[in-house]
Parts: C-alpha cells; structure tokens; sequence
C-alpha cells in the first residue's frame, strides 16, 4: 500500500515541475499594451523560496483586477499598464512586480516575477 502511495507523490512531483517548465518561454516577453492580451484564466504552478511548488490559479479581468490563489491562500490586487510592462500589485501581504507574456507559438503563458520576495509563478490559459 505504502508503495502505490509513494508512485502516485512522485508523479505528481513530475506533474508539477512539467507544468511548471512548459509555461515559461525561452524567447524574450512580448510588451503587453492592452489588458485583452492577458484578461482570462490562467492556471499552473508558484514556485516558493525553499523551491516547492504549488497549484496556482490566476484570474485577470478586462479593467485589470486581479485574483490570485495557491493552497489556502487569497490574493486580490491590480495590473497596471506602461510602456508595454504588465506590472500587479497583490494584497495581502502588499507583493509588486511584472508580468512577462509569451504569446505562443505553441501555447500562451505569463510568469509573474515579484519584485521582493522569494517566489515566481508561471501560468497558462486554465482549460
């Protein structure tokens, strides 16, 4: 019994770290100059200081409000645009940083990059 368990951890490590390393792109980020570019849905893993990972799901609304969620934890806050960088403000706690979009060619994704603290996410379009 212990060993089925153990299977079933490893692949979801396997899961996580996929999801994880198939969002972020290697080329550089487009600019973002209208919210529609990054409006939607968008699920995939945070990254925390010590390296784990979570599920993180993400929503951005047309005027720029944002929702974050991993584990038990909430975050409301804003995306502003200038200049062609996606930048959010998240609370609680009080988190800024930018988003970095990569419009595809295979599949869209953002990666939120903070400016402080010990964390990034990576995420693409929830099905």
């Amino acid at each position: 019994m212990r060993h089925s368990h153990v299977n079933v951890l490893g692949a979801l490590a396997l899961l996580l770290a996929a999801v994880g390393c198939a969002s972020v792109d290697t080329s550089p980020p487009t600019p973002v100059t209208t919210m529609g570019q990054i409006a939607g849905k968008w699920q995939g893993t945070i990254v925390l200081g010590g390296g784990g990972q979570e599920f993180y799901y993400l929503t951005i609304q047309p005027d720029g409000a944002i929702v974050a969620q991993w584990g038990m934890n909430w975050q409301t806050g804003k995306v502003t645009l200038s200049g062609g960088t996606a930048s959010f403000t998240l609370n609680p706690p009080d988190s800024t940083g930018t988003i970095r979009y990569y419009p595809g060619p295979n599949r869209r994704g953002l990666w939120l990059l903070p400016t402080f603290g010990d964390w990034n996410a990576s995420v693409n379009p929830a099905p």
